[in-house]
């Protein structure tokens, strides 16, 4: 698999379930209307991606992470 980044990644099934897990939980703190934005979708699983390459695997810790790395691309 090779990303748009020219990063090569494989993340066994429990990662994976992790990182979407994440994902979803980070997706659902925004209001509706902008859960389909494509840009809002990518800088989270890029942020979450390279969190769990960092490392951390818990969910809850990589959804918020995530988040608050938008809201500060905002400020």
């Amino acid at each position: 698999m090779t990303s748009l980044d020219g990063f090569r990644h494989v993340y066994d099934p429990e990662t994976l379930s992790v990182m979407t897990n994440a994902f979803d939980r980070a997706c659902d703190f925004f209001p509706v209307q902008f859960r389909g934005n494509d840009y809002l979708r990518k800088k989270l699983a890029m942020h979450i991606i390279h969190k769990v390459d960092d490392g951390e695997s818990d969910p809850t810790r990589l959804a918020d992470s995530a988040v608050l790395s938008l809201l500060w691309l905002k400020r």
